[in-house]
């Protein structure tokens, strides 16, 4: 099968919906199917392992390292070329809706997985200068509208289709299929203390915190947690794997908070050191009440490393409390935090198991029964 998959974000930004959808492409072709990927046209290109055509696009000023597609070009003429037979979208913005175009145009089915909670984002985000009740209203609308059209929804998670069918959201299918975790990349094997030694670790309590440095991500929680409970464990340091808008914003509240010792920002680090610093540390914290799944649970359970996380959404599909991790309200992080850390070694086997559950393999045949699906539905509505 030769899929099309369109992406709002790409490299060299690099965030959730990036990630998951390099996994879904890689793992698709290791079971025979081809991938082209059309994506906004970025100020600078990357090497890639796989065809892209890029589209004309301008930057969105409000959330730097994001762009939006102003044209779409020669866009039906490269995916003629190509012999696509199925769109799959990865957004919800300007590549959604092309998406949808191209789909209706060459009357083949198309399938859009939901990986970001826009009525989230829209609060630290909006282009408008209107109330945010007002706004979020607006994103509803925009999303009941799109979400129409797919023949096939992908929601990454049981909570996040729920949320949308709570909300009116009317889809001609919805179906569950999580981003899988490759359990050979991420193992307890990993382990590599000259890791840790990179940033002075060895000998430490080491908590890890891996996402791009939004607002949306709540990392201000995590930095609250460390500040809260470090007199009592002056071994505890936090490291924080990425880069976003909101890096500054982060540094400035941990001096703000006294930890500027304890807390240790890397930036982006090579894909072959995230394995590393997934099983080199004692547990994963997430703060965020955004994910609609949380890719990076996966990869440290699978790292054998319990998670402290957000009561949140997805968060909880994956973490039980006391087997594989502790789960928080945002006022309780510190707490949570303690009590991960006081069990991290009784929960690895735990944490292990519940990733081999999300294997890619696994969740790639899932989405060949859902592009399956749509093109029945398409036959079916024709």
């Amino acid at each position: 099968m030769r899929i099309a998959m369109f992406a709002d974000s790409f490299h060299p930004t690099i965030d959730g919906a990036v990630v998951a959808m390099d996994i879904a492409a890689e793992g698709l072709e290791k079971r025979g199917h081809e991938v082209v990927v059309l994506a906004p046209n970025p100020q600078a290109k990357v090497t890639y392992k796989r065809k892209v055509h890029y589209l004309p696009s301008r930057e969105f000023k409000n959330y730097p390292g994001y762009r939006f597609v102003i044209s779409p070009s020669d866009m039906l003429e490269f995916l003629r070329n190509e012999k696509v037979e199925v769109v799959h979208s990865h957004g919800l913005a300007s590549m959604g809706i092309l998406s949808l175009t191209a789909a209706r145009a060459l009357r083949i089915p198309h399938v859009l997985t939901f990986h970001t909670m826009a009525n989230e984002s829209v609060k630290y985000y909006s282009p408008l200068p209107i109330r945010q009740d007002f706004m979020i209203s607006l994103v509803w609308t925009y999303l009941r509208n799109l979400l129409k059209r797919p023949e096939v929804v992908i929601a990454p998670s049981a909570p996040t289709r729920d949320e949308l069918l709570e909300n009116g959201v009317v889809m001609k299918s919805c179906e569950v299929v999580p981003t899988g975790v490759d359990c050979q990349k991420y193992s307890p094997e990993r382990y590599d203390k000259s890791f840790l030694e990179r940033y002075g670790l060895v000998g430490k309590r080491v908590l890890l915190h891996v996402g791009r440095l939004s607002l949306e991500k709540r990392l201000d929680v995590v930095l609250e947690g460390v500040a809260k409970i470090g007199p009592r464990v002056p071994d505890l340091r936090l490291l924080v794997v990425g880069k976003g808008p909101a890096e500054q914003d982060y540094k400035e509240l941990a001096k703000k908070l006294g930890i500027t010792d304890r807390v240790i920002f890397t930036g982006f680090l090579p894909d072959e050191d995230m394995p590393k610093a997934y099983a080199s540390a004692e547990i994963l914290v997430i703060a965020s009440t955004f994910e609609t799944q949380g890719l990076v649970v996966l990869e440290a359970l699978a790292s054998g490393t319990p998670v402290a996380g957000a009561r949140y959404r997805a968060i909880p599909e994956f973490i039980q409390e006391g087997k594989n991790g502790c789960l928080f309200e945002l006022d309780s992080c510190a707490e949570a935090i303690q009590r991960c850390l006081l069990r991290s070694d009784s929960m690895m086997i735990n944490a292990v198991s519940t990733a081999r559950d999300y294997s890619v393999d696994s969740c790639c045949a899932k989405l060949e029964k859902c592009y399956e699906k749509s093109a029945q539905i398409l036959a079916d509505s024709s």
